[in-house]
């Protein structure tokens, strides 16, 4: 065993940071939840540490002599867990050590250091240390050490990563605004998240034999991984960039970067924000990748910087000419199949492969259609015999790990194993949620008839979880599932749905005019119970599906005939779905007040939880949506309201939107400026039909702009082309900024603006057009 000083030194450790979060405490009120939530795991890992302590002074003297038969683990395996969770300790140290100078530590007091991802990635990591801390307590044989070697390696070279990460941070905190801007999804949380789920001893056959061959002598620069949803990709993946990541830290001439695409998360699926990631991550070995798209930056006003994406061109460039040179660079891409535009990234990488000299990229997708047919591609189909080794694995660790199992005779363990590898079919997520079922029995018994009865696919699988939903909870549950599949926020980066926001949806419907506390789900985590397997939280509070294939399920041809067809969702109506859902709340009875006085804006939040994603989530939908007769009723309904005291309905959702809106503001804008602002070009139609009078040109929200500026300035270019065509002026200047649609339209990112502009000029007077076609540097 360990040197009990080593124990006690983690203890004194564990203390410290424990008083400083008392501190940020004192000091900060806005953190008290993750304040909390640290306190709480820091002090369970204390609990795990004092019970070492205490185990290792009760130690017998002769007991190393017997040692080989114990369950006890050996020092190696002690030490490095120990040397692991000291490096942990010191990284959450680190964020948390007091400023250097006076003013730094009075600032510090003000600003608590840790992002939701840092917390997130934080609280993972503690989560696994104790886990296996309690593992290397509990271990029963030298194989399970053995393989936990491995878990602890892939922990170590993970901290070290974060601590190169956040030393990057720090040397380029200057920086901190660009990546913002081009690179607003993280890969790092992803990445936690999917290296949970590896499993001890997994993933060897891919790491030392395809993926090794394929870096070193691979003659094409594009290697795709396809394999059916939930034959573990995405934890084979994870284990590669770890793999990666350790050859970069010990090669100067190789630079890495990866990428997740996730269904949870629509800001991951955009191609724009997978490049600006990876040129984020590139810029740690050389800082001049980022010349070109800080020029792009710095040319953008920085009032509009964060409304405008980044051109993907200057990001495919950046890393072209990063890989031109004597550097060595290997990227890798999760999920294709699930980015909001498959086919641009394919475009992306092709042309990476073809114009840069030394590129490695690595993607995995569900299906062959994503994968290029060109000469610099190959690709492999994961097959069950390719993963037969790492689902022996997990069932090994699972059978070993949980108390459920580990005290079983030897011959039911050897009929688990053998049962759940020759069913699995190469499909971990099978594997997994079989062995949940199992671990639910109680008696040996019932474990053995729960094996013989197991659904023999994964998609029966989840059929017969459907089925045992009762009569009373299907509506809840399909309901949920369905916000879960299609409700994630596409308008913030890092928002998606919580299980407070999912409650008040399941329980609304067409006849609901109000929304109150008898109407909610008792106890408020019941969804999470009665859609196990289907849906998971994390420990922001924020729901997502619990695998892909759940998504993939729902929506198949198969469930649609299925004893289960109740639960099947139809993808090509859910935007139209959601909408319609998100306007019916906002016209709710409880918000026909109108905007509340000021001191109340955030008590209506805390109250309503699903006010703010109605509020944001409806525009954005409006603006994909082709608008019915359904729509434009609860449109018109909702509009109108603006006639009732305090703009009504109308005027809840404006101040949601803008909490510190002058009032006045409210009741001056006209919806057809903040249709235009949203790109709603249905909803623009619907009101130039319904009001044909209306002053198209009328100043509105806050710096007072017309409808076309505030269009064009958001670059929606559809929207602008409606509104000129129905007698909108370009040429009238914007208070706040001095600009007009045509100033608009002579930078590269407004070029857009072009086309209508050029159309209208072409109806208006020889002195209006002779003025405005000759601006430079574009001639209309």
């Amino acid at each position: 065993m360990a040197d009990p000083i080593s124990i006690t030194g983690l203890i004194v450790d564990v203390s410290h940071i424990v008083s400083r979060l008392i501190q940020y405490g004192k000091d900060l009120k806005s953190a008290k939840s993750d304040m909390r939530k640290l306190s709480e795991e820091l002090f369970a890992l204390r609990g795990i540490l004092d019970h070492l302590a205490v185990q290792k002074s009760s130690e017998l003297p002769a007991y190393q002599e017997v040692e080989s038969e114990s369950s006890i683990p050996s020092e190696g395996v002690m030490m490095r867990v120990l040397q692991t969770t000291k490096e942990f300790l010191d990284t959450l140290m680190k964020d948390l050590e007091p400023a250097e100078t006076k003013f730094k530590n009075i600032k510090q007091k003000l600003e608590w250091p840790f992002t939701q991802e840092k917390i997130n990635a934080h609280l993972t990591r503690l989560e696994r240390v104790k886990t296996w801390l309690i593992l290397v307590l509990t271990a029963d044989h030298a194989a399970v050490e053995r393989d936990l070697q491995q878990e602890i390696g892939n922990l170590a070279r993970s901290l070290t990563e974060d601590l190169r990460i956040r030393e990057r941070e720090r040397i380029q905190i200057a920086n901190r605004e660009l990546f913002q801007w081009m690179a607003p999804v993280s890969p790092a949380t992803s990445h936690l998240r999917a290296t949970q789920g590896s499993q001890i001893a997994s993933g060897k056959w891919f790491i030392g034999g395809h993926l090794k061959h394929w870096l070193r002598y691979g003659k094409r620069k594009m290697f795709f991984l396809v394999g059916k949803s939930g034959t573990g990709k995405t934890t084979l993946f994870a284990q590669c960039v770890d793999e990666l990541t350790l050859m970069a830290s010990q090669s100067p001439s190789l630079s890495f970067a990866y990428f997740y695409c996730t269904m949870s998360d629509a800001a991951s699926q955009m191609p724009v924000n997978m490049l600006g990631s990876l040129v984020a991550q590139l810029s740690g070995s050389d800082a001049s990748i980022l010349d070109n798209v800080r020029s792009l930056y710095d040319s953008i006003p920085k009032s509009q910087a964060h409304k405008r994406p980044v051109d993907i061109a200057v990001l495919e460039d950046a890393i072209i000419q990063y890989a031109s040179g004597q550097t060595q660079v290997v990227i890798f891409i999760d999920a294709i199949n699930e980015s909001h535009d498959p086919r641009h990234i394919e475009s992306s990488l092709l042309r990476l492969s073809a114009l840069a000299t030394n590129i490695r990229v690595l993607g995995t997708t569900t299906s062959t259609m994503v994968v290029p047919t060109d000469s610099n591609a190959e690709m492999l189909n994961i097959s069950a015999d390719m993963m037969s080794g790492d689902i022996q694995a997990y069932i090994d660790y699972r059978i070993e790990s949980e108390d459920t199992t580990r005290g079983l005779k030897s011959e039911l363990k050897s009929e688990i194993r053998e049962k759940l590898l020759k069913d699995a079919d190469g499909s971990f997520r099978w594997t997994q949620l079989s062995m949940d079922n199992l671990c639910t029995q109680r008696t040996a018994r019932a474990m053995r008839e729960a094996l013989q009865n197991l659904p023999g696919t994964l998609r029966e699988m989840y059929a017969s979880a459907l089925e045992r939903v009762s009569i009373d909870d299907r509506h809840f549950v399909r309901k949920a599932l369905f916000w879960v599949s299609f409700g994630q926020d596409q308008v913030f980066a890092n928002k998606y749905l919580t299980l407070e926001v999912i409650n008040e949806a399941v329980v609304i419907d067409e006849e609901c005019s109000t929304l109150d506390e008898d109407m909610m789900l008792v106890p408020p985590h019941i969804l999470l119970d009665l859609c196990q397997g289907f849906i998971a939280q994390d420990k922001s509070g924020y729901v997502t599906l619990a695998h892909s294939s759940v998504k993939d399920f729902l929506t198949s041809d198969w469930i649609k005939a299925s004893r289960v067809s109740y639960f099947s969702l139809d993808p090509t109506t859910a935007n139209a779905v959601i909408m319609q859902k998100c306007l019916a709340y906002l016209c709710l009875d409880n918000f026909k007040s109108g905007y509340a006085p000021k001191g109340d804006v955030y008590a209506r939040f805390k109250r309503y939880k699903g006010l703010q994603y109605a509020a944001f989530t409806w525009p954005k939908y409006a603006a994909i949506v082709k608008i019915g007769d359904a729509e434009r009723n609860l449109v018109k309904k909702f509009f109108d309201s603006r006639h009732l005291p305090r703009q009504g309905n109308f005027g809840a959702w404006m101040q949601t939107l803008i909490p510190t809106v002058n009032e006045a503001t409210i009741a001056a804008t006209h919806p057809l400026y903040y249709a235009a602002s949203w790109g709603m070009n249905s909803v623009i139609k619907m009101i130039l039909e319904v009001d044909p009078d209306i002053d198209i040109n009328a100043p509105g929200g806050r710096g007072g702009a017309t409808a076309v500026f505030a269009a064009g300035n958001r670059q929606n270019f559809d929207a602008v082309e409606l509104l000129l065509q129905a007698g909108a002026d370009p040429t009238i200047h914007d208070p706040e900024t001095c600009y007009n649609v045509f100033d608009l339209s002579l930078m590269s990112k407004w070029s857009g603006l072009r086309e209508p502009l050029s159309n209208w000029l072409s109806d208006q007077d020889p002195e209006i057009q002779k003025k405005y076609r000759q601006l430079k540097p574009y001639r209309l």
